[in-house]
């Protein structure tokens, strides 16, 4: 093993799909690795991990972000969450952001 790899080790709830914690306005919320199915719709939304107000400037950006809500993100419940929910729980684009970037990170 070269000095590299041995430095990039793999999270364990990445090998174990189970994701990864995340926490937004004091709640805590799960994310899991984006699914090999998925891959080429997350490229082909082209979702702004950066600056999120590009992904809620118009009502199909808001669907994208949605759809990854839905399928990759739950709430303490073990509920998944939705762009309505996040606005619910008083989420801002800060957190909307911290949530594309965790999502990218545990999906390499």
């Amino acid at each position: 093993m070269d000095t590299k790899e041995a430095k990039t080790q793999t999270d364990l709830s990445t090998m174990l799909m189970t994701g990864a914690e995340f926490n937004a306005k004091g709640k805590a919320y799960r994310i899991k690795p984006i699914a090999l199915k998925h891959v080429d719709a997350f490229v082909q939304d082209n979702i702004s991990i950066d600056v999120q107000l590009f992904n809620l400037t118009s009502k199909k950006a808001r669907e994208k972000v949605n759809f990854w809500l839905q399928n990759y993100a739950t709430d303490d419940s073990g509920e998944f969450m939705s762009l309505q929910k996040a606005m619910d729980d008083n989420w801002d684009v800060v957190d909307l952001k911290e949530f594309f970037k965790k999502l990218c990170g545990l999906s390499g």
